[in-house]
């Protein structure tokens, strides 16, 4: 069974919206539109089936019919539709389509003049004065721009970029950035975007920070870090943060590695001048010399011990 149903408010018995529905549809409140929704909240409400149908053609024709005639009276308010569409399952057919579009009544041209003649943004001088709200001039490395689109669009960043120069004061390059109602600001951090910004003294020159340094040499600003921390670079040329005065030496890491690799060593009794040498001879690999050397593994059958103390 098929059905037209309204929605009436009590108090006054207006009718505020009518459908087309089977079950208990009528008496649904919840996944309404936003109109109904409220009225509905706002009103005591109620809802009744005003004529039951056994083909839901004839429910769809006598809601088309009942909207319109309650429409025509200023009821059904809070039908955004006209109705005469719809279904009660997924099967809409090209005919519903075309009908239901028909009937949408957001689509006719009456509508469309009340909207466009209502529209605040269709009035040149509100929409001046809205637009006029959103631009805020700003002002980079002295160059007024109307607005952060166009300083984008001029210097090729993106928006937030020219937004956070203007909140910082200054941008990557040290150029004054501000929005012209704010006035500029005194940039009180280290050098911007610029990485640490801690000096740094290598081969008789000051840098401002290792960042330069590295983009000087060609490497990485990690490396440097690691000059800086050790106080020389592999070579032994000093490396220091301006004000580092610790009394460091210079240590070849690499050289102090391959003497220490270069030992003699005695594996059950025979010696050999290096573990390369141990490793061939006994065709055991060198790291697990090394670890029977440092005591990490043992094998009872190798008695293995550095040559110094046999």
């Amino acid at each position: 069974m098929y059905y037209v149903y309204e929605f009436y408010i009590v108090d006054t018995g207006e009718i505020i919206y009518a459908g087309k529905g089977t079950g208990y549809r009528y008496k649904v409140r919840s996944q309404r539109n936003k109109v109904l929704t409220e009225m509905l909240g706002r009103y005591n409400c109620d809802s009744r089936i005003v004529k039951e149908f056994d083909d839901e053609k004839d429910a769809f024709d006598f809601e088309f019919e009942y909207i319109n005639k309650l429409k025509e009276t200023g009821q059904c308010v809070c039908n955004i539709y006209s109705g005469g569409a719809g279904g009660s399952g997924e099967w809409w057919t090209d005919e519903l389509r075309d009908q239901y579009s028909r009937h949408n009544v957001m689509k006719s041209f009456a509508q469309r003049e009340r909207m466009r003649e209502h529209n605040p943004m269709k009035d040149p001088e509100v929409a001046e004065k809205t637009n006029g709200q959103k631009r805020r001039p700003v002002v980079i490395g002295g160059k007024e721009y109307s607005s952060v689109t166009q300083a984008r669009d001029e210097l090729g960043v993106a928006i937030d970029t020219v937004i956070l120069w203007c909140r910082k004061g200054v941008n990557a390059d040290g150029e004054t950035c501000y929005y012209k109602d704010e006035g500029p600001k005194t940039y009180t951090g280290k050098r911007y975007n610029k990485g640490s910004c801690k000096a740094i003294e290598y081969l008789g020159r000051t840098y401002e920070s290792p960042v330069d340094l590295a983009e000087e040499l060609g490497c990485n600003v990690a490396t440097i870090y690691s000059w800086a921390q050790r106080g020389f670079s592999p070579d032994g040329m000093p490396c220091r943060y301006v004000g580092d005065e610790r009394a460091l030496e210079f240590e070849n890491r690499h050289t102090k590695r391959n003497i220490a690799r270069s030992k003699a060593i005695v594996i059950n009794g025979t010696s050999y001048n290096t573990c390369g040498d141990a490793s061939r001879a006994l065709g055991i690999p060198k790291s697990t010399i090394y670890s029977w050397l440092q005591g990490v593994k043992h094998n009872p059958n190798f008695i293995c011990k550095y040559a110094r103390t046999v």
